[in-house]
């Protein structure tokens, strides 16, 4: 196969890639600038570009990478080589295997392509709330390093230079208010409110899951182009996944009900309800 334009890259020191990690468990997020460069970022956002063919879109809807969203392509490491060497593409690996731990594996890529007044502008922490609280107890204890299943990495493929090019926000700290954001208003954590990323094509940052998180809409009359790459524990995918490509014989499920079938795991899980 022929190479992609994607380098190997170099990890960081241990120092720095420590000091990363330690801000990004902090605050639920970390912004780390100057990490593609030009030729890589740009050959990414052409192969997105040709995805985003009104021709290649429609069979992606039918294959399942593309759903209601009219600005998100999901599944992107089945589409093209250069998707896959973007997962190991360092100083991301490294920090990766410092969060998590040798043998963390990737659950998820997918990109976004917002036009103008396009995004997820609902806060929300992704999937669920993992470790929820009584309301009587204001916050876990910032003694405790809380857990992360899995994490996202955002790549900017463009610049994101002021709140009209729809910035991504976070409430700093919120991943340890065990709720969920409040449904009205702008969300405040112990007196921090959102924090904007601003940043440069090739710069990426981290997210914790559970930090209370939007996309702000793209009010410029430019698109704006986000990859996110999805990492998670080894322990997770390993204890489980055997069961993921289970095939049952035919005769097994004859007269199933839905709600087996469900359990079984015979449906294709929506990425879509990430945001719900």
């Amino acid at each position: 196969m022929e190479p992609t334009s994607i380098r190997e890259g170099k990890p960081f020191s241990k120092t720095h890639t420590n000091e990363i990690v330690r801000n990004f468990k902090r605050d639920g997020f970390v912004l780390i600038p100057g990490v593609l460069k030009l030729d890589e970022i740009e050959a990414v956002r052409a192969k997105v570009d040709e995805l985003f063919e009104p021709p290649r879109l429609a069979k992606l809807t039918q294959s399942g990478h593309k759903g209601s969203n009219p600005f998100i392509i999901w599944h992107l490491n089945e589409l093209d080589r250069i998707f896959c060497d973007m997962l190991v593409r360092e100083p991301i690996y490294s920090l990766m295997e410092a969060i998590f731990g040798p043998g963390f594996q990737q659950c998820g890529n997918q990109v976004l392509r917002n036009g103008r007044d396009q995004s997820i502008d609902l806060w929300h922490v992704d999937n669920a709330l993992w470790f929820p609280l009584p309301e009587d107890v204001p916050r876990h204890d910032p003694r405790i390093e809380m857990p992360i299943f899995w994490l996202t990495v955002q790549i900017a493929l463009s610049d994101i230079g002021t709140i009209d090019h729809g910035p991504s926000q976070y409430v700093p700290v919120s991943h340890y208010s065990g709720r969920q954001p409040p449904k009205t208003g702008t969300p405040e954590f112990e007196g921090r409110g959102p924090v904007s990323i601003l940043c440069k094509a090739g710069d990426i940052y981290l997210h914790n899951s559970q930090c209370w998180h939007r996309g702000t809409p793209n009010r410029s009359g430019k698109l704006r182009y986000l990859l996110q790459q999805q990492y998670g524990q080894a322990w997770a995918f390993r204890r489980y996944n055997a069961y993921i490509n289970q095939k049952m014989p035919e005769h097994l499920l004859e007269g199933a009900s839905q709600l087996l079938l469900d359990v079984l795991g015979s449906f294709r899980f929506n990425p879509e309800d990430w945001y719900r």
